[in-house]
């Protein structure tokens, strides 16, 4: 990450966390907080009943405003808002460097991403049968935040985010498949090292990163192989259409 975002970041949280201090120290405005959220709290209860009227209404605009003038009298709150703008102003052309790799680059040694030991239980094989899977249209979905058994894998979306993770399940040393379709959106693809794969993906508009490699594409296919493809025992391939979106593959 450049060290100006850094920087940024580190004001940011200074500033943010005078803020919480200040709501928190003094008395008034920490009443205040709590009796806009409990109004609120009691206008959607009422809401529930279907009670509304002038009273769901009265309590609804008091909580707000009792919320947003709490905060917005603090000046720690203008400071947080006016130095991002000023930052963003005058480093517009960086802010496409900033992403949410990069963020992450921000937490590589805290204790959440120490690997833990995770013991795989495993069962004898069981006759394959015919099953029907039915997948959502829209949406962000995320394949491999728990252990799972590996099978194919191959959907369509229209629209949505989607992370696949395969260092929670053991690849075959075989050839395995992914296929997505997709209309919109970001796919993100965690394969572990030691595997060979193949990529076969298409685009209408959208980028390709792959082994530090980034490939922009419009109205364009590519196919790529990793290195020691020929080498692995296990291989994957990975076919891909998207009309406007990216695609990454990390190797982990």
């Amino acid at each position: 990450m450049p060290i100006v975002w850094r920087i940024f970041l580190i004001i940011e949280a200074i500033i943010f966390g005078t803020f919480i201090w200040q709501i928190i120290s003094y008395p008034a405005n920490l009443f205040f907080i709590i009796f806009g959220i409990v109004c609120l709290i009691w206008t959607n209860k009422r809401r529930g009943n279907r009670k509304v009227g002038f009273l769901t209404t009265l309590l609804t605009m008091i909580g707000t405003i009792s919320i947003l003038v709490t905060l917005f009298i603090n000046f720690s709150l203008w400071l947080l808002l006016i130095n991002a703008v000023v930052f963003l102003a005058l480093n517009h052309r960086r802010v496409g460097q900033f992403n949410n790799r990069n963020l992450n680059q921000l937490f590589d040694n805290a204790p959440w991403h120490r690997k833990n030991f995770v013991p795989v239980n495993t069962k004898e094989p069981t006759a394959k049968s015919d099953q029907v899977k039915r997948h959502q249209w829209f949406g962000n979905q995320t394949i491999g935040n728990n252990i799972f058994e590996w099978d194919d894998i191959n959907f369509a979306v229209v629209a949505g985010d989607t992370i696949i993770d395969l260092g929670s399940t053991i690849l075959p040393k075989a050839d395995n498949h992914i296929v997505i379709r997709k209309g919109f959106g970001k796919t993100r693809i965690l394969v572990p090292v030691g595997t060979g794969v193949y990529l076969d993906h298409s685009a209408m508009m959208g980028s390709v990163i792959i082994e530090n490699q980034r490939y922009n594409l419009k109205n364009e296919s590519i196919q790529l192989y990793s290195k020691n493809y020929d080498e692995e025992s296990r291989h994957l391939k990975i076919i891909t259409n998207v009309v406007i979106g990216d695609l990454e593959v990390i190797l982990v």
